[in-house]
């Protein structure tokens, strides 16, 4: 499967597209994906694995929780998606987001240096 037809299969995905919906308002790491979309656990890093590879999401940050586990948050990379319908042939446009999240997490420390996480 090319890249193209993986970006529609996942756009067609019910999962995918709720973590698509809810990483472009918030970074979220995949247990915060599965409790809040009530998808099991399993199929969110699977969704997670898959989104990234295509692009569609990017690894933020990662934090290291009080267990001493490390939780990888994921952000939205994309801002528009269209497909197109020409021919009899389908294709999709997606357009990236354009950030660059550690310069956007240090502007907000050195605005906010009382608050230790964004």
């Amino acid at each position: 499967m090319d890249g193209e037809e993986q970006v529609i299969e996942l756009l067609a995905n019910k999962h995918s597209r709720a973590i698509i919906s809810l990483t472009s308002v918030k970074e979220c790491s995949a247990i915060q994906l599965s409790q809040e979309l009530d998808i099991p656990l399993a199929t969110v890093y699977r969704k997670l694995k898959l989104l990234e590879a295509a692009g569609l999401i990017q690894h933020v940050k990662t934090i290291i929780n009080l267990q001493g586990n490390e939780e990888r948050y994921f952000r939205c990379a994309i801002s528009k998606a269209t497909v197109h319908i020409n021919n009899g042939v389908i294709s999709v446009e997606v357009k990236k987001e354009e950030r660059n999240y550690k310069i956007i997490r240090l502007w907000k420390r050195l605005a906010h240096p009382n608050i230790k996480d964004f």
